[in-house]
Protein backbone atom coordinates (compact mmCIF):
# COMPACT_ATOMS: atom_id res chain seq x y z
CA UNK A 1 0.00 0.00 0.00
CA UNK A 2 1.53 3.32 -1.07
CA UNK A 3 1.39 6.53 0.84
CA UNK A 4 0.76 8.46 -2.33
CA UNK A 5 -2.08 6.89 -3.34
CA UNK A 6 -4.93 8.55 -2.68
CA UNK A 7 -6.91 5.68 -1.35
CA UNK A 8 -4.37 5.18 1.63
CA UNK A 9 -4.76 9.27 1.75
CA UNK A 10 -8.28 9.19 2.32
CA UNK A 11 -7.99 6.55 4.99
CA UNK A 12 -5.19 7.55 6.87
CA UNK A 13 -7.10 11.10 6.97
CA UNK A 14 -9.54 8.79 8.63
CA UNK A 15 -7.99 7.09 10.81
CA UNK A 16 -6.45 10.48 12.04
CA UNK A 17 -9.77 12.11 12.64
CA UNK A 18 -11.19 9.19 14.08
CA UNK A 19 -7.84 9.12 16.63
CA UNK A 20 -9.06 12.86 17.30
CA UNK A 21 -12.28 12.45 18.01
CA UNK A 22 -11.58 8.92 20.17
CA UNK A 23 -9.04 11.11 22.15
CA UNK A 24 -11.23 13.86 23.15
CA UNK A 25 -14.06 11.48 24.58
CA UNK A 26 -11.06 9.94 26.38
CA UNK A 27 -10.38 13.62 27.61
CA UNK A 28 -13.57 13.94 28.39
CA UNK A 29 -15.32 10.59 29.75
CA UNK A 30 -11.74 9.60 31.13
CA UNK A 31 -13.24 6.04 29.77
CA UNK A 32 -11.42 3.22 27.94
CA UNK A 33 -14.63 2.07 26.32
CA UNK A 34 -18.54 2.47 26.49
CA UNK A 35 -20.57 -0.04 27.09
CA UNK A 36 -24.86 0.29 27.55
CA UNK A 37 -27.23 -2.43 29.09
CA UNK A 38 -30.25 -4.10 27.05
CA UNK A 39 -33.74 -5.70 27.63
CA UNK A 40 -34.52 -8.33 24.90
CA UNK A 41 -38.38 -9.60 25.34
CA UNK A 42 -39.56 -12.49 23.76
CA UNK A 43 -41.80 -10.33 20.73
CA UNK A 44 -38.43 -8.98 19.77
CA UNK A 45 -38.43 -5.53 21.09
CA UNK A 46 -35.09 -4.42 22.39
CA UNK A 47 -35.21 -1.65 25.11
CA UNK A 48 -32.35 0.20 26.62
CA UNK A 49 -32.45 0.61 30.24
CA UNK A 50 -28.54 1.55 31.45
CA UNK A 51 -28.91 5.74 31.50
CA UNK A 52 -28.26 8.26 28.71
CA UNK A 53 -25.09 9.46 27.21
CA UNK A 54 -21.22 7.85 27.01
CA UNK A 55 -20.83 5.61 30.28
CA UNK A 56 -19.49 2.27 30.97
CA UNK A 57 -22.65 -0.10 32.18
CA UNK A 58 -21.68 -3.56 32.28
CA UNK A 59 -22.59 -6.84 33.27
CA UNK A 60 -26.16 -7.43 33.76
CA UNK A 61 -28.51 -9.72 35.63
CA UNK A 62 -32.39 -9.68 35.14
CA UNK A 63 -34.52 -10.22 38.14
CA UNK A 64 -36.69 -13.63 37.97
CA UNK A 65 -39.74 -12.33 37.01
CA UNK A 66 -38.39 -9.87 34.44
CA UNK A 67 -39.27 -6.52 36.00
CA UNK A 68 -35.33 -5.28 37.16
CA UNK A 69 -32.21 -5.20 36.09
CA UNK A 70 -29.19 -4.81 38.16
CA UNK A 71 -25.81 -3.85 36.51
CA UNK A 72 -22.55 -1.96 37.53
CA UNK A 73 -20.59 1.36 35.81
CA UNK A 74 -20.77 5.17 35.77
CA UNK A 75 -19.83 7.83 33.78
CA UNK A 76 -17.19 8.85 35.83
CA UNK A 77 -15.54 8.13 39.09
CA UNK A 78 -16.62 5.01 41.30
CA UNK A 79 -18.11 2.27 39.83
CA UNK A 80 -21.74 1.47 41.70
CA UNK A 81 -24.72 -0.92 41.68
CA UNK A 82 -27.59 0.48 39.49
CA UNK A 83 -31.38 -1.17 39.22
CA UNK A 84 -33.73 -0.16 35.98
CA UNK A 85 -37.14 -0.07 36.70
CA UNK A 86 -37.82 -1.99 33.20
CA UNK A 87 -41.79 -0.75 33.19
CA UNK A 88 -41.11 2.73 34.15
CA UNK A 89 -37.31 3.47 32.48
CA UNK A 90 -36.29 4.59 35.83
CA UNK A 91 -32.87 4.05 36.70
CA UNK A 92 -31.63 4.44 40.34
CA UNK A 93 -28.49 3.79 42.09
CA UNK A 94 -28.09 1.14 45.24
CA UNK A 95 -24.56 1.75 46.35
CA UNK A 96 -23.26 4.86 47.83
CA UNK A 97 -21.46 7.48 44.83
CA UNK A 98 -17.64 7.62 46.97
CA UNK A 99 -17.06 3.69 47.15
CA UNK A 100 -16.34 1.21 44.35
CA UNK A 101 -19.24 -1.40 43.82
CA UNK A 102 -19.51 -4.17 41.20
CA UNK A 103 -21.09 -7.79 39.62
CA UNK A 104 -24.53 -7.52 41.08
CA UNK A 105 -26.46 -10.64 41.33
CA UNK A 106 -30.04 -11.43 42.70
CA UNK A 107 -31.21 -14.28 44.46
CA UNK A 108 -33.60 -16.51 42.72
CA UNK A 109 -36.22 -15.07 44.52
CA UNK A 110 -35.35 -11.74 43.77
CA UNK A 111 -35.66 -10.19 47.32
CA UNK A 112 -31.57 -9.78 47.81
CA UNK A 113 -28.94 -8.42 45.21
CA UNK A 114 -24.99 -9.59 46.61
CA UNK A 115 -22.36 -7.76 45.26
CA UNK A 116 -18.81 -6.83 44.87
CA UNK A 117 -17.04 -3.86 46.94
CA UNK A 118 -14.04 -1.78 48.07
CA UNK A 119 -16.69 -0.34 50.38
CA UNK A 120 -15.08 -1.69 53.99
CA UNK A 121 -11.22 -1.54 53.32
CA UNK A 122 -10.22 2.09 54.04
CA UNK A 123 -6.68 3.15 53.68
CA UNK A 124 -6.77 2.19 49.86
CA UNK A 125 -7.97 4.51 46.61
CA UNK A 126 -11.27 3.24 45.68
CA UNK A 127 -11.89 2.19 42.43
CA UNK A 128 -12.87 4.33 39.35
CA UNK A 129 -14.40 3.84 36.07
CA UNK A 130 -11.98 5.34 34.43
CA UNK A 131 -9.34 2.72 35.69
CA UNK A 132 -11.84 -0.37 34.27
CA UNK A 133 -10.48 -2.67 31.54
CA UNK A 134 -12.91 -4.67 28.93
CA UNK A 135 -12.84 -7.67 31.22
CA UNK A 136 -14.49 -6.29 34.24
CA UNK A 137 -12.31 -7.38 36.81
CA UNK A 138 -11.44 -4.99 39.73
CA UNK A 139 -7.54 -3.61 39.31
CA UNK A 140 -4.50 -5.30 40.61
CA UNK A 141 -4.02 -5.47 44.19
CA UNK A 142 -7.37 -3.66 44.81
CA UNK A 143 -9.12 -5.64 47.82
CA UNK A 144 -12.90 -6.48 47.71
CA UNK A 145 -15.37 -8.18 48.93
CA UNK A 146 -18.57 -9.53 48.97
CA UNK A 147 -21.80 -7.65 50.11
CA UNK A 148 -25.73 -8.75 50.39
CA UNK A 149 -28.18 -5.92 50.75
CA UNK A 150 -32.29 -5.74 49.85
CA UNK A 151 -33.29 -6.14 46.37
CA UNK A 152 -34.22 -1.65 46.88
CA UNK A 153 -30.73 -1.29 48.41
CA UNK A 154 -31.52 -1.11 51.86
CA UNK A 155 -29.61 -3.25 54.46
CA UNK A 156 -26.17 -3.68 53.01
CA UNK A 157 -23.70 -6.14 55.15
CA UNK A 158 -20.73 -7.88 54.66
CA UNK A 159 -20.41 -11.33 54.04
CA UNK A 160 -16.45 -12.16 53.25
CA UNK A 161 -13.73 -10.35 54.83
CA UNK A 162 -9.82 -10.09 54.32
CA UNK A 163 -7.10 -8.33 52.17
CA UNK A 164 -8.62 -10.87 48.86
CA UNK A 165 -10.15 -10.16 45.90
CA UNK A 166 -13.97 -11.81 46.20
CA UNK A 167 -15.45 -11.94 42.62
CA UNK A 168 -18.40 -12.98 40.50
CA UNK A 169 -21.01 -14.28 43.13
CA UNK A 170 -23.89 -16.31 42.55
CA UNK A 171 -26.57 -17.30 44.72
CA UNK A 172 -27.85 -21.01 45.23
CA UNK A 173 -31.82 -21.89 44.62
CA UNK A 174 -32.29 -22.12 48.16
CA UNK A 175 -30.89 -18.11 48.98
CA UNK A 176 -28.56 -20.08 51.67
CA UNK A 177 -25.53 -20.26 50.25
CA UNK A 178 -22.98 -18.13 47.47
CA UNK A 179 -20.72 -19.09 44.92
CA UNK A 180 -17.95 -16.71 44.59
CA UNK A 181 -14.38 -16.89 42.88
CA UNK A 182 -11.31 -15.58 45.23
CA UNK A 183 -7.55 -15.08 45.06
CA UNK A 184 -8.00 -16.31 48.66
CA UNK A 185 -5.07 -19.10 48.97
CA UNK A 186 -3.36 -18.55 45.35
CA UNK A 187 -5.31 -18.88 42.09
CA UNK A 188 -8.60 -16.98 40.95
CA UNK A 189 -10.10 -20.75 42.23
CA UNK A 190 -14.43 -21.17 43.52
CA UNK A 191 -15.43 -21.02 47.13
CA UNK A 192 -18.69 -21.06 48.92
CA UNK A 193 -20.21 -19.63 51.85
CA UNK A 194 -23.38 -19.40 53.43
CA UNK A 195 -25.34 -16.26 52.88
CA UNK A 196 -25.46 -14.93 56.32
CA UNK A 197 -21.42 -15.29 56.73
CA UNK A 198 -19.73 -15.68 59.89
CA UNK A 199 -17.35 -18.23 59.16
CA UNK A 200 -14.16 -19.10 56.36
CA UNK A 201 -15.91 -19.99 52.79
CA UNK A 202 -15.01 -23.37 51.79
CA UNK A 203 -12.95 -24.27 48.80
CA UNK A 204 -14.67 -25.96 46.07
CA UNK A 205 -12.15 -26.19 43.57
CA UNK A 206 -8.05 -27.59 44.61
CA UNK A 207 -6.40 -26.82 41.45
CA UNK A 208 -6.73 -24.59 38.41
CA UNK A 209 -8.34 -21.92 38.26
CA UNK A 210 -12.34 -20.44 37.21
CA UNK A 211 -14.82 -17.91 37.13
CA UNK A 212 -18.31 -16.89 36.59
CA UNK A 213 -19.72 -19.73 38.84
CA UNK A 214 -23.49 -20.49 38.85
CA UNK A 215 -25.32 -22.74 40.77
CA UNK A 216 -27.79 -24.88 38.62
CA UNK A 217 -31.12 -25.15 38.82
CA UNK A 218 -31.65 -28.03 41.05
CA UNK A 219 -28.26 -26.86 43.24
CA UNK A 220 -26.45 -29.93 42.61
CA UNK A 221 -24.13 -28.45 40.24
CA UNK A 222 -21.47 -25.29 39.70
CA UNK A 223 -21.12 -24.21 36.12
CA UNK A 224 -17.97 -21.79 35.58
CA UNK A 225 -15.56 -21.22 32.60
CA UNK A 226 -12.11 -22.61 32.73
CA UNK A 227 -9.30 -23.37 30.26
CA UNK A 228 -9.69 -26.80 29.12
CA UNK A 229 -6.29 -27.40 26.49
CA UNK A 230 -5.90 -23.77 25.83
CA UNK A 231 -9.52 -22.85 25.15
CA UNK A 232 -11.84 -21.36 28.06
CA UNK A 233 -14.79 -23.65 27.82
CA UNK A 234 -17.92 -24.29 30.26
CA UNK A 235 -17.64 -26.63 32.68
CA UNK A 236 -19.09 -28.00 36.23
CA UNK A 237 -18.40 -29.65 39.02
CA UNK A 238 -20.49 -30.70 41.95
CA UNK A 239 -21.36 -28.62 44.57
CA UNK A 240 -19.79 -31.06 47.21
CA UNK A 241 -16.60 -30.54 45.23
CA UNK A 242 -14.63 -33.12 43.53
CA UNK A 243 -13.51 -33.14 39.63
CA UNK A 244 -14.59 -30.73 37.42
CA UNK A 245 -15.55 -31.61 33.94
CA UNK A 246 -16.20 -29.72 30.33
CA UNK A 247 -19.42 -29.74 28.83
CA UNK A 248 -18.61 -31.31 25.62
CA UNK A 249 -20.97 -29.46 23.61
CA UNK A 250 -19.10 -26.61 24.29
CA UNK A 251 -17.32 -27.63 21.38
CA UNK A 252 -15.18 -24.63 19.71
CA UNK A 253 -14.49 -20.67 20.50
CA UNK A 254 -13.88 -19.52 23.43
CA UNK A 255 -17.21 -19.41 25.58
CA UNK A 256 -17.74 -16.91 29.13
CA UNK A 257 -20.47 -16.22 31.36
CA UNK A 258 -22.27 -19.35 31.95
CA UNK A 259 -26.13 -18.10 33.28
CA UNK A 260 -29.07 -21.22 33.93
CA UNK A 261 -32.06 -20.66 32.52
CA UNK A 262 -35.00 -20.53 34.52
CA UNK A 263 -36.56 -23.78 32.68
CA UNK A 264 -32.89 -25.78 33.82
CA UNK A 265 -32.36 -27.25 30.51
CA UNK A 266 -29.67 -24.95 28.99
CA UNK A 267 -27.18 -22.65 30.15
CA UNK A 268 -26.87 -18.92 28.42
CA UNK A 269 -23.21 -18.07 27.82
CA UNK A 270 -21.09 -15.76 25.44
CA UNK A 271 -19.04 -17.46 23.05
CA UNK A 272 -16.99 -16.58 19.88
CA UNK A 273 -18.18 -20.44 18.46
CA UNK A 274 -20.16 -18.40 15.76
CA UNK A 275 -16.88 -15.57 15.21
CA UNK A 276 -17.86 -12.46 16.98
CA UNK A 277 -19.03 -12.95 20.58
CA UNK A 278 -22.46 -13.72 20.59
CA UNK A 279 -25.21 -15.06 22.88
CA UNK A 280 -25.35 -18.88 22.38
CA UNK A 281 -28.27 -21.16 24.27
CA UNK A 282 -26.04 -24.60 25.68
CA UNK A 283 -28.09 -27.19 26.00
CA UNK A 284 -27.73 -29.97 29.09
CA UNK A 285 -28.72 -32.60 27.25
CA UNK A 286 -25.54 -32.63 24.94
CA UNK A 287 -27.40 -31.07 21.69
CA UNK A 288 -25.40 -28.38 19.63
CA UNK A 289 -25.72 -24.94 21.09
CA UNK A 290 -28.16 -22.53 19.69
CA UNK A 291 -26.93 -18.74 18.32
CA UNK A 292 -29.62 -16.34 20.54
CA UNK A 293 -28.26 -12.62 18.81
CA UNK A 294 -30.28 -9.60 19.47
CA UNK A 295 -31.58 -8.01 16.27
CA UNK A 296 -29.39 -5.41 14.91
CA UNK A 297 -26.33 -6.09 16.88
CA UNK A 298 -22.92 -7.84 15.49
CA UNK A 299 -21.89 -8.82 19.39
CA UNK A 300 -23.33 -9.50 22.48
CA UNK A 301 -22.63 -10.00 26.09
CA UNK A 302 -23.61 -11.67 29.74
CA UNK A 303 -27.03 -12.39 29.11
CA UNK A 304 -29.34 -13.44 31.45
CA UNK A 305 -33.14 -14.40 31.20
CA UNK A 306 -35.89 -14.20 33.26
CA UNK A 307 -39.07 -16.58 33.44
CA UNK A 308 -41.19 -14.38 31.33
CA UNK A 309 -38.45 -14.94 28.55
CA UNK A 310 -37.04 -11.73 28.79
CA UNK A 311 -32.60 -11.21 28.27
CA UNK A 312 -30.52 -8.75 29.78
CA UNK A 313 -27.58 -8.17 27.70
CA UNK A 314 -24.45 -5.50 27.25
CA UNK A 315 -23.14 -4.35 24.35
CA UNK A 316 -19.93 -2.75 24.23
CA UNK A 317 -19.66 0.91 21.99
CA UNK A 318 -15.60 0.85 20.97
CA UNK A 319 -13.88 3.93 19.86
CA UNK A 320 -13.76 5.51 16.20
CA UNK A 321 -10.25 5.16 15.63
CA UNK A 322 -10.60 1.28 16.64
CA UNK A 323 -13.21 0.69 14.20
CA UNK A 324 -11.52 2.83 11.42
CA UNK A 325 -8.38 1.51 12.42
CA UNK A 326 -9.55 -2.08 11.99
CA UNK A 327 -11.50 -1.17 8.39
CA UNK A 328 -7.92 0.14 7.26
CA UNK A 329 -5.94 -2.69 8.00
CA UNK A 330 -8.08 -4.91 9.33
CA UNK A 331 -5.78 -7.13 11.62
CA UNK A 332 -5.73 -4.26 14.29
CA UNK A 333 -7.65 -5.24 17.14
CA UNK A 334 -6.31 -4.12 20.49
CA UNK A 335 -6.24 0.30 20.06
CA UNK A 336 -8.59 0.43 22.74
CA UNK A 337 -8.96 -2.50 25.78
CA UNK A 338 -11.34 -5.01 24.27
CA UNK A 339 -15.02 -6.70 25.88
CA UNK A 340 -13.88 -9.58 25.30
CA UNK A 341 -11.95 -11.48 28.29
CA UNK A 342 -14.87 -12.04 31.21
Amino acid sequence: MSFHKPGFRIKLALVLFSALIAFGLFQLTGLTFFSDVFVWFPDGRIQKVSPPGNGLYYQPQINPDGTYVVFFGNERGSPRIWKADIASGEVIALTPPDVGARQPAFSWDGSQIVFVSDMMNPGQEHERVEQMHGNGKPPRGLVVNLFVMDADGRNIRQVTFGPYQDQRPSFSPDGKTIVFVSNRGGGMRLWLIPVEGGVEPRLLQSTGWGYRPCFSTDGQWIFFFTNVNGRHRISRIPVEGGKSTPLLNDDRGTSHGPFPDPGGEFLLMHSTRGGKWGIWELPLDGSPPRPMQPPGFEEALHASRAKNGAIAFDVSRRKWVRIVASWVYGRISSLIPGDTDF
